[in-house]
């Protein structure tokens, strides 16, 4: 090449070196094939390696280079390479091998194969085997726990159970597995409604992750992102979105499941500033795609639909914002230990039922200072600040803040904003 490092061999004239290879010392052919692939491996070309140690019919080899390599594959996006890597083991292989079983468990739980990821969990902690895996998670107990912690599929309770045993196993924050372990802890304590442990976990998960893992970084950063929105800081909310969305576009993950957690956060976060038509298409097209996966994690799903259900009604449409609802009713009956989702299911509910028609005029008009005040709502300014703007004191505006919930039949400052855009008056 330019370099004057490779040599390029026509495909034509390289089959015909290695049949005379294999016509004249056909015994050499495996240990040539060895050395390329441990050359290759150290060279960082995993592909080539398992190439060679495929065509050499070393099987073991193969699955342990797959067992060794998978995971940085995997969190980059490309599960179809480590999907097509294990198709190409002899029958049997994989199911008698504890390490590889762990990795068909991963790629059938990214891929919405819950059924088939249980199967091979099950394999995976059947199998004796000592010492850790070659991917260097601890153990098969600690790659099942933080497996089962970071989709939660036997409910919140067991995903909580699962997270502190992967973390309780002393999991060294050098391994390439340490920041899966901090996301399952993560979302766990974030579904539980344990906001401060969430933020603790994912912000120490993120200092052990970069760019070129962007599928966990998305996760982190979606789910970081849900913590923000409900501690009420919308704008760092919307800047951890943003980038998670980013990373979705500039690695393009969009056909990835788990690239969903993106749209749904910054539909959120859209959501409560008052952008809803941009907000509805963040979050319609995330959760398309997950309905096409029935079987991915029903939590990032139950986070989408709540808010879709809350962007529909602001944009006037009560009878579409029911369907989102009824939808993750639907899902919260087959999985009953959900953590924080039956209060949020009800508490939205509830504001559907109480919502009166929007139609026509309403019983008293608001005054036009009630209308200034109202279009200070609709932002981020404490009470003292929109008085500075108004001229008036404090106390001036939080009379007319409790007249305008009045008239508007609400009682928040985002459920006023919402009925005033759905009204038009601001």
């Amino acid at each position: 090449d330019e370099e004057g490092e490779w040599y390029r061999y026509h495909h034509l004239f390289s089959e015909l070196l290695l049949y005379e290879l294999r016509s004249i010392e056909p015994d050499l052919v495996p240990a040539l094939r060895g050395r390329a692939g441990a050359w290759l491996e150290g060279a960082g070309y995993v592909e080539g390696a398992i190439r060679q140690a495929t065509g050499a019919e070393d099987h073991g080899r193969a699955g342990l280079l797959i067992a060794r390599h998978w995971y940085g594959y995997a969190v980059a996006g490309h599960y179809a390479t480590v999907e097509r890597w294990l198709g190409s083991l002899p029958d049997g292989t994989v199911s008698r091998d504890a390490a590889l079983c762990l990795v068909k468990a991963w790629l059938c739980a990214l891929s919405g194969r819950r059924e088939e990821c249980e199967e091979y969990l099950a394999l995976a902690e059947g199998i004796r085997r000592e010492g850790p895996l070659p991917d260097g998670t601890v153990s098969v107990e600690s790659g099942a726990a933080t497996l089962r912690a970071v989709f939660g599929f036997g409910g919140i309770g067991e995903m909580v159970e699962a997270a502190r045993r992967a973390d309780a196993l002393g999991l060294d924050r050098t391994s390439p597995q340490a920041p899966l372990v901090k996301l399952g802890v993560g979302i766990s304590w974030y579904f539980s409604g344990e906001l401060a442990r969430a933020r603790r976990a994912l912000e120490g998960g993120l200092r052990l992750v970069n760019d070129g893992h962007p599928v966990l970084r998305i996760g982190m950063l979606s789910c970081l992102s849900f913590v923000a929105g409900d501690e009420g800081h919308p704008e760092e909310a919307e800047s951890l979105a943003r980038e998670a969305r980013n990373l979705v576009d500039r690695f393009g993950l969009q056909a990835i499941p788990q690239s969903t957690w993106a749209p749904i956060a910054l539909g959120r976060v859209l959501a409560g500033r008052g952008r809803p038509e941009e907000a509805q298409e963040e979050l319609e097209g995330a959760l398309s795609a997950r309905r096409r996966l029935p079987g991915l994690s029903p939590w990032p799903t139950l986070v989408g639909l709540l808010a879709l259900a809350q962007v529909r009604a602001a944009l006037g449409d009560r009878a579409g914002g029911r369907e989102p609802l009824a939808e993750a009713g639907a899902i919260l009956e087959t999985n009953l230990d959900a953590g924080i989702f039956p209060e949020l299911l009800e508490r939205q509910e509830r504001k559907v039922r109480a919502r009166r028609p929007r139609e026509g005029q309403l019983d008293v008009e608001l005054t036009e200072r009630e209308l200034d005040v109202l279009r200070l709502l609709d932002g981020d300014l404490s009470t003292r600040h929109m008085a500075e703007n108004l001229y008036v004191a404090p106390s001036t505006v939080r009379t007319q803040v409790k007249s305008i919930y009045r008239k508007l039949g609400v009682s928040s400052r985002a459920e006023a904003a919402e009925e005033a855009r759905a009204r038009g008056l601001i």
